[in-house]
This record gives structure tokens, sequence and C-alpha cells, in this order.
């Protein structure tokens, strides 16, 4: 089903590529704008690497791993939906003037490689797709709603199963989308790009991150490569911490909102069920909502995980629909100033989101 999400994304995307347009023209003007991250500044003091990345997960991995010597900027502002977000002039002038660029790939940000073209490759910045390598989820039928760890049930089986356009989306392997892993010119996903929310695969992308660094500024690659020990054992310990939570869980499927949690089910042996599919906004059909509640009767799943960034009073009112209660799970996409304020970061946020799957998992 198209839906007024699709309309949306394709007048953001003309946008872009106005704004695309004005890059090439000011890329070309901008030469000299950077300069190498280690000769001296005024005062004889080091220049700090500047880097762009393209959503808050990505800026919290660089952030850490480039510490005092990096000045890390964030695209997307606090608080607000990367999946309705696009850059403005602003925006794309940052990047051009940055060392190095570090964004998801996946199909996550459909703009970046029609960005990438139209700079000069002589000014252009250094860039770091950071989900190359990762294990990605090629999706197919109805694992656009539903993800597991293989072979068990309800992948491929199920509810969500099948290429029904009023359910859901399916898709093919080709991995380049539209912004959120579709293909190009349909309105269905056709790769998972939420893998920074599985600790085994956050691993992969955090050492992409550390290459760029040393890469872009060798000099420095001692401290770029301690600062990543340091991220590289936290998130091995999430990831044992994700595994245990799954380990003791007495149920294995658990019920989203919006399904960007493939990679976490996957990875620790478990399923979810997305009611309204990778679109966060698409509206599921009657057919599938009395699929789901009939899969939470039969389970014995009492809550419904939606996102924080979504309103309440539409996950409210799908919870009624199917009988049970809501918890909060937050996919990472963007903290709010007050969680940046308070010191929230990638690991604070996951802990709790494995906290709340526990109690899901009951």
């Amino acid at each position: 089903m198209i839906t007024g999400h699709a309309a949306k994304r394709r007048a953001r995307f003309s946008r872009v590529l106005v704004l695309l347009a004005a890059a090439a023209l000011f890329a070309a003007g901008c030469a000299g704008a950077r300069s190498p991250a280690h000769p001296a500044g005024e005062g004889g003091a080091e220049k700090k690497l500047k880097v762009v990345t393209s959503f808050y997960p990505l800026y919290d991995f660089a952030s850490k791993i480039g510490g005092d010597r990096a000045d890390v900027t964030n695209l997307v502002p606090a608080g607000v939906d990367s999946h309705d977000w696009s850059p403005r002039l602003q925006d794309v002038r940052r990047i051009s003037e940055a060392d190095l660029f570090v964004y998801l790939g996946a199909g996550y940000e459909g703009w970046v490689d029609e960005f990438l073209d139209a700079l000069d490759p002589g000014d252009a910045p250094k860039t770091v797709e950071a989900s190359r390598g990762a294990d990605l989820i090629r999706l197919s039928g109805g694992d656009a709603h539903r993800h597991d760890g293989g072979g068990g049930p309800g992948h491929g089986h199920g509810p969500g199963n099948g290429h029904d356009p009023d359910r859901g989306e399916s898709g093919n392997t080709d991995g380049r989308g539209d912004g959120h892993g579709r293909d190009a010119g349909r309105d269905f996903p056709v790769t998972d790009p939420h893998v920074w929310l599985s600790p085994k695969q956050a691993l992969v992308l955090a050492d992409n991150i550390r290459r760029a660094f040393v890469e872009a500024d060798p000099d420095h690659r001692e401290i770029y490569e301690r600062n990543h020990g340091l991220l590289a054992g936290r998130l091995a310990e999430l990831d044992a911490k994700a595994r245990q939570m799954a380990d003791n869980a007495a149920k294995k499927t658990f019920i989203v909102s919006h399904a960007s949690f493939g990679y976490l089910a996957r990875d620790y042996g478990l399923t979810q069920i997305g009611v309204m599919g990778l679109s966060p906004d698409a509206e599921p059909t009657a057919g599938w909502l009395r699929e789901v509640r009939e899969e939470a009767g039969r389970l014995g799943i009492r809550y419904l995980l939606f996102e924080e960034l979504v309103s309440p009073r539409v996950a409210e009112t799908l919870a009624e629909s199917l009988g049970i209660e809501t918890l909060v799970l937050n996919p990472l996409e963007g903290l709010t100033e007050e969680q940046l304020e308070a010191g929230e970061d990638y690991f604070s946020v996951m802990e709790r989101n494995l906290t709340t799957l526990a109690v899901a998992l009951e």
C-alpha cells in the first residue's frame, strides 16, 4: 500500500536534489577549506579532525573514538526522527568542509550517493560507510514485519509472510534504496538498515569508524586505537548482557510498533513482530492486526513496544486494538535534548532497552 509516507519521502528527495546541485557549486569554490588534522593552528595548537556523522549512533561512536582529537558534528538535530529528515544547504556545507564524513549505508540515507557524486573528487571529504561488512538482513515478503534468528518460527512463515502490499512491504536483494533500505521507485524495503541496534553488529560499525579515523589522521593512530579499544570493550559487555537477557527470557517473541529490532532479534535468538513493518508511519491493515492479536494471544504476549519519538496516543490505540499494554523501546535513531543534557548515550539507552525487553519477554 503506497501511503502518504512515500509521497512525503519523494518530495523530500526532490528537495535534496536541489541542494545537491547547490553543493556542486559550493564544492567548486571551497577547495582548501579543509586542512589536515595535524598542522599547527594559531598559537601552535594542533587542529582537530573535522568529522560529520549522518545520525546519532554514528555520532556517539565517532565522538568516543575521536575523543579530544576530533570535532564531531551530527547532522540530525536532537529530538528529530531521522526517517523524516533530509539535509539542508548548511548541512551540505558542513559535509563539504569536513575531513571525514561517516554515514551508515545499507540504504538508510538515500541522499548520500547523489550528494557524494555531486562533489568534486579532489575536494570531497574522506567517507566511511559504517555498515560495510556487517551481516545485513536482506528482506523478502513479510520479513519487513518479522525477523528472527534464522530458520525458526516466523522467518518466512506465519504472520507477515507473503507479498501482500496491503499487509506491509516486500523486497529483493538490492541493498541500495531511497533512504530506508528501499528499492528505488517502489515502496518496499530491501535491506533492514537498523544494524546499530545489535551490539554484535555495532562492533562492526565501530571498527569501520576506527579505520577511517586512522586513515584520515594517521599521526594520532595510537589515540584512536586506544579509544576504540575502550568502546569495543563496552560493546562486548553489552553483547554479553543481550545474550544473557535473551537466554533467560521465558518468551522468545516480542511485538513492536516499528519493526526496527530485527538485528537484535536475529543475533540473540529472538523473534520480533512489527505492527507497522519497517515504515514507522505505515498503516497496518485490519487483517494484519487480527493476525498479530491472535499471535499475541497464542504466545501470551502482554506488551506492545513503541519508540519514544512516536506519539503515545498512536501506540496506545494500537495496543488497545491488540488487547495488550505498552512499553517504550528506543530505536536510537536520535536522542532528545533532555536526554543529551542528562548525559544519556548509546549505552545507557541500550541498557534500558535490554531491561525493557526482559520485562516484555517474562
